[in-house]
């Protein structure tokens, strides 16, 4: 079983700037993955199992987070990998291993995040077998599952625009924040709560963008370029969202909180790493799971293609067991902090 990170995100700026025809929203936003992230385990097995009614894609989830989450086809994980056998041919089947360590509802991308994992690593497995996906195939699968999966298959830090799908890397620094949930929130809720004067954009994102490129330090960059244009709405569709970033907003005078994305996720910018680890612990202290973050800033290139697909018909073992969650933060590239889960057998 081959097993990644699959980084979740932060929206650094998100505006909405219009309404389509087709019923999706234009965005305009300035989006990192950090080295907060689930672990994906993918599977590739040629041929595909024989067992009357096995599933061509399985899923095993585990982790702190894992409670809730679809074990079905309706997953975004299981999704992608559909999405590579059909690209693929029908003859393989996948499994995946799910440890959910990014928790769900927060705007931090989790699901879409393990759908890239999936799509990159399923790539490099088929392309061990003589049968890579074109890169053009990868795109179209990534946009086909939802508005963060291109930016989380691409990785770094990027300018996103359109409906999600037009990527601009940008060069950035590594930024030091402290991540906090402050209460659930739902995506399409919170897009269907916009009013029209609501979506004309504000141009935050291209002002951040711009410090960006330009190495504005943390403490130079304007807050009022970050957060999300998506705050008002969404604590009109969740009001108990309104209400827990007020609480954490007092927890820390002085440090300013920025809703990502849709929420209830917020960051605070910090200067060093010891000051993202005490603004996380005094959102701890608050009822706050938090914990302090780096942005991953470099591309997420192409995975090694050595690796060897399982060919046997084995049933999977059993499921590593629960994970504690991560409170410090791990290297980009590194398993979050602790001792690692193991996929299954």
């Amino acid at each position: 079983m081959l097993v990644v990170p699959a980084y979740a995100k932060v929206n650094l700026a998100l505006e909405v700037t219009g309404l389509r025809p087709d019923g999706w929203h234009d965005i305009a936003s300035v989006v990192s993955t950090v080295d907060w992230h689930d672990l994906v385990g993918v599977e590739l097995r040629c041929p595909r199992r024989a067992q009357t009614g096995a599933p061509a894609v399985g899923l095993r989830l585990s982790g702190p987070f894992a409670e809730g989450v679809p074990g079905d086809g309706s997953n975004l994980a299981v999704r992608a990998a559909e999405a590579l056998r059909s690209q693929a041919g029908q003859g393989c089947a996948f499994d995946l291993w799910l440890c959910k360590d990014v928790p769900a509802a927060a705007g931090l991308g989790g699901g879409s995040a393990d759908a890239a994992a999936v799509l990159r690593a399923g790539a490099a497995l088929l392309s061990a077998q003589g049968k890579p996906p074109q890169p053009h195939q990868l795109t179209a699968a990534a946009e086909s599952l939802g508005s963060d999966v291109p930016a989380l298959l691409a990785g770094g830090t990027l300018m996103v625009t359109g409906r999600g799908e037009r990527l601009a890397p940008l060069p950035a620094p590594s930024l030091h924040l402290a991540i906090a949930v402050a209460a659930p929130s739902i995506t399409a809720a919170a897009y269907a709560a916009l009013r029209d004067d609501e979506r004309r954009g504000d141009g935050r994102a291209a002002r951040l963008a711009d410090g960006l490129r330009h190495g504005t330090q943390t403490a130079q960059l304007d807050p009022a370029t970050l957060g999300s244009a998506l705050e008002a709405p969404a604590g009109r569709a969740a009001p108990g969202l309104a209400a827990a970033l007020q609480r954490l907003r007092a927890s820390t005078p002085g440090h300013a909180w920025h809703l990502t994305g849709s929420g209830g996720a917020a960051f605070a910018l910090a200067s060093t790493r010891a000051q993202a680890h005490t603004l996380a612990a005094v959102a701890r202290a608050a009822g706050f799971p938090a914990r302090a973050c780096r942005t991953v800033t470099a591309p997420l290139g192409p995975l090694p293609t050595a690796v060897t697909p399982r060919t046997d018909t084995a049933p999977l073992g059993p499921l590593p067991t629960a994970v504690t969650p991560r409170t410090d933060t791990a290297s980009p590239g590194t398993p979050n902090a602790g001792t690692p889960p193991r996929p299954p057998a």
